[in-house]
């Protein structure tokens, strides 16, 4: 599943929502801080497309994963909306089911707010 990680942050950071939304389990559930938990495959892809106000590119640093489940931590460098530079330390823990992703959770910190 490493590359199946790998390969959703790369649709993530090229804005590819179709890409993102076929790896999706219908019933994903996201919890990310700061947002109530997205649930189902439709409002993640709206938080993508609508919501989320951040560009840039996600480094996988360290990356464990099996058919299961997986984690991950690494680093997000990109920009606000304004062009303001943004970066943060994340980790994330990954749950599949029937080969797409069923759960993330994500933890991250940055000193400039999100």
């Amino acid at each position: 599943m490493d590359d199946f990680i790998r390969t959703m942050f790369q649709a993530i950071d090229g804005r590819d929502w179709d890409a993102l939304a076929n790896q999706l389990h219908p019933e994903v559930r996201y919890d990310r801080p700061g947002f109530e938990p997205l649930m189902g495959r439709d409002a993640v892809i709206h938080f993508y497309r609508e919501v989320r106000q951040i560009h840039g590119r996600h480094h996988l640093d360290h990356l464990i994963a099996n058919d299961r489940e997986g984690a991950h931590f690494g680093h997000f460098v990109g920009a606000k909306p304004d062009g303001t530079p943004f970066t943060a330390d994340y980790a994330d823990y990954y749950g599949f089911k029937d080969g797409l992703l069923w759960r993330r959770k994500s933890y991250f910190h940055t000193s400039l707010g999100v």
